[in-house]
């Protein structure tokens, strides 16, 4: 097996024109409920069987855990959410994505990718970058996070919300540099934030969750999820606490 950085970002690479051929074939969603009553797409299942075929051969002996498959927990494990934002794909918004966030061993490191078929972005090996002071910090949170009023009074002085779909998007958009800091107040399993968090360490970033650091590989985390650069955790923690 091989463990170097940027393999499974070609490996990926090769997987996304069968990709797109399901992505395209499933261009609305029919969706049902799943037994914790969350909705669940043909395309979700289907990109999940893909995905493991391709994860099967290329990474032999590693685990496969993904939201449509989550029995088994060991290591080395891939982490993999076949489309992460089921809801903004069935209210027919561009803002979701494939997530996957390769794991040698329960220290958070290694590589991950993140794939919006629908907008073409593809994030993977970000350039890391050091922090900037600036009067006004951009972040991203939940639209359903938004929309329930959980940040309602909270989007104001040196830091500005916007809403937008996935999380798996939102953490390939920091890691890209288009925001600055992303905040979640629910909790999220692991598949969830993989291939983000592992991008947004490449780029320098960290992750917190309940106000510290996060340095194991766990199958959920518990809020508030903060994914910054070190010098602006303090104010953000205090902020969304």
């Amino acid at each position: 097996m091989r463990k170097n950085l940027n393999y499974l970002a070609e490996m990926m690479m090769r997987a996304r024109p069968n990709v797109d051929k399901l992505v395209n074939r499933f261009p609305t969603a029919h969706s049902k409920l799943k037994a914790d009553l969350t909705p669940v797409t043909e395309l979700d299942l289907r990109l999940s069987e893909l995905i493991e075929e391709f994860a099967g051969r290329e990474f032999p002996g590693v685990t496969f855990y993904s939201e449509e498959k989550f029995s088994e927990w060991a290591f080395p494990l891939l982490a993999v959410d076949p489309l992460d934002g089921t809801q903004e794909y069935i209210e027919g918004r561009d803002e979701w994505a494939i997530s996957l966030g390769f794991f040698p061993d329960d220290s958070f490191h290694g590589e991950g990718w993140i794939y919006n078929p629908r907008k073409g972005e593809c994030f993977s090996d970000p350039t890391p970058r050091t922090f900037k002071s600036k009067p006004l910090y951009c972040g991203e949170v939940s639209r359903s996070e938004w929309k329930n009023g959980l940040f309602t009074g909270k989007d104001k002085g040196q830091f500005k919300l916007s809403p937008v779909g996935s999380i798996a998007y939102k953490l390939g958009r920091l890691s890209a540099g288009e925001s600055d800091f992303v905040v979640s107040l629910r909790p999220k399993n692991i598949w969830d934030i993989a291939g983000g968090t592992l991008l947004c360490h490449q780029a320098g970033l960290r992750f917190y969750a309940g106000g510290r650091e996060v340095t194991s590989v766990l199958q959920l985390y518990r809020p508030p999820l903060i994914w910054c650069h070190a010098e602006l955790f303090s104010e953000l923690a205090k902020t969304y606490p």
